[in-house]
């Protein structure tokens, strides 16, 4: 059995007001999470772990 499937129709370009909202607020959300991430990652790269199993992983 293929996993070719059929390419979608083209939908159009453009975005509404509400979706644009959606996407900026899930963009904030996004930036205020990467400084979790950072301050997680620089503590596992001091202790010398940056493997997939380092404390950054929740």
């Amino acid at each position: 059995m293929s996993r070719w499937r059929p390419p979608r129709p083209k939908s159009s370009p453009y975005i509404t007001a509400e979706g644009y909202r959606t996407l900026e607020t899930e963009l904030k959300q996004l930036w205020e999470r990467r400084k979790d991430v950072t301050i997680a990652l620089s503590a596992a790269a001091a202790e010398g772990d940056r493997s997939e199993n380092a404390e950054f992983c929740k």
